[in-house]
């Protein structure tokens, strides 16, 4: 007792830091009380008696990229979900490809579709889209230099074999990604692309009007892309025979 007397403010410095010990240790083990629990609980009790196996995966995958319009496909299991991601080309149709989906219902085996949900995500690469950036009027007139390009670099685009831009509609695969319009008028920009499904044209039409002075005008960017339809999701509940398909769940 002498001592704590002698040696107050030491005493309570260590008392606080014994405190600050104690509660430090009950909230770490209050936030770490379920780290040796499973992520999922007991909701995937039984999966082991419906695995989807690698070799499952990688013949789908197979089967999937033997399609008509398919250029990359990926596949993942999380949890109850299984998920396949298919990448399409610019002229895969909608309809046709939602069939895909199908192909995934029918490589797991009855058990496993009443197990497991599936999800299909569609995506389509648009190769073959181009840009117009530049100053326009209240008309809707570009004013100034108008410079068209490819929304994408295809330079860095490994699905893209070929592809060219050019002022007239005659096929050029000339590998130029850009075109500049300084004049006056109306023109039509075309961009030709090359995948291994084939091949695709787009084009933008151009109106160039310098401005009268003191006219409004603020910079904009137009676009080829004509089709809002992709991506589109695929979804089936567990054991259900159909696909519900939404754009954007």
């Amino acid at each position: 007792m002498r001592y704590i007397k002698e040696h107050k403010l030491t005493t309570f410095i260590i008392l606080v830091f014994i405190l600050f010990v104690v509660a430090g240790y009950v909230v770490m083990n209050y936030f770490n009380i379920g780290n040796n629990l499973p992520v999922y609980g007991d909701r995937l009790d039984g999966i082991e008696n419906v695995k989807i196996t690698d070799e499952q995966k990688e013949n789908l995958k197979k089967k999937i990229l033997e399609q008509t319009n398919v250029l990359d496909t990926s596949i993942n299991l999380r949890g109850k979900i299984y998920n396949v991601v298919i990448l399409v080309g610019d002229t895969a149709p909608i309809n046709d490809v939602k069939g895909y989906a199908n192909l995934v219902k029918e490589s797991l085996s009855e058990d496993q579709n009443k197990y497991f949900d599936i999800q299909v995500f569609i995506h389509k690469k648009y190769n073959c889209t181009l840009v117009a950036s530049g100053k326009i009027d209240e008309e809707g007139n570009f004013t100034e230099t108008v410079t068209v390009k490819f929304e994408d670099d295809l330079k860095e685009e490994k699905f893209a074999l070929n592809y060219g831009i050019s002022n007239a509609e005659t096929k050029d695969y000339n590998k130029k990604q850009e075109y500049t319009i300084k004049d006056d008028g109306e023109f039509v920009i075309y961009g030709f692309t090359q995948d291994k499904l084939g091949e695709s044209v787009c084009s933008i039409k151009i109106v160039k009007k310098t401005a009268t002075e003191g006219a409004t005008v603020k910079d904009t960017t137009i676009s080829s892309a004509t089709s809002e339809n992709f991506p589109i999701i695929g979804y089936k509940r567990r054991a259900t025979n159909d696909f519900v398909w939404t754009k954007d769940r």
